[in-house]
């Protein structure tokens, strides 16, 4: 059960970190258009996205099994 909530702890941390990160970096006017080819490259095609989510996700399970091991 440790590992399923730290999986999901790491993923929520990843997406907020990921949004706060995206909207500190790049102002998001009102009239603005982002292509999918942008997006894509800022995300499934870059090789610090998937390591990121892989670091989070392994940050989550192990905060998680140490709450456990906590009485």
């Amino acid at each position: 059960m440790w590992i399923l909530r730290g999986t999901l702890y790491g993923i929520l941390a990843f997406v907020i970190f990921g949004l706060l990160f995206y909207i500190k970096k790049f102002s998001i006017r009102t009239n603005a258009a982002v292509s999918l080819r942008t997006l894509e490259y800022l995300t499934i095609h870059n090789l610090w996205f998937w390591a990121v989510f892989v670091l989070m996700i392994c940050t989550g399970i192990a905060y998680a099994r140490w709450m456990a091991e906590i009485p």
